[in-house]
């Protein structure tokens, strides 16, 4: 009778489990595009942007060397590209820089400082400025997005 019923058990739980094993196939959700970083420097009379253009169709990430010649898996291009900028405060006291254009922000800087901050902007074209700064800069994002499919360690 022991016997009988570990067997009933082990067919059950078999038999579970083969139905929980559906036919269906379910589409991976494509994976974010890359941050692409871009430098500030603010200055009192200058704002440098490098490179003024992210997302330009062509345009390619470093690639180690036996990659050279590989294809680049592109993200969406509708989606917004992140842009992740990297600031450097030149002017000896608090200020902010503000980002202008389809999408606009401010950051706060700290004096002779550093910071960074990150945003989704789509393609456009946008104007940094700063209140203690005599210059604004042009920074540009392009319809070109650089999936993150085939790095490691990025979500």
């Amino acid at each position: 009778m022991r016997g009988t019923l570990l067997s009933a058990t082990a067919v059950l739980a078999a038999g579970l489990l083969l139905a929980a094993c559906g036919s269906k196939s379910h589409e991976n959700a494509p994976r974010q595009p890359l941050a692409q970083v871009v430098s500030v420097a603010v200055g009192p009379e200058t704002i440098e942007v490098s490179p003024e253009i992210a997302g330009l169709p062509g345009r390619r990430p470093v690639n180690i060397s036996q990659n050279a010649d590989a294809p680049i898996n592109q993200a969406d291009p509708d989606a917004d590209a992140v842009i992740q900028f990297a600031i450097a405060n030149l002017i000896p006291r608090d200020t902010e820089l503000i980002l202008e254009g389809p999408v606009e922000a401010v950051e706060a800087l700290t004096a002779s400082g550093s910071g960074s901050f990150n945003k989704a902007l789509p393609t456009g074209i946008y104007r940094l400025s700063s209140p203690d700064s005599t210059d604004t800069a042009r920074f540009a994002v392009g319809p070109s997005r650089v999936s993150s499919n085939s790095d490691l360690l990025s979500p």
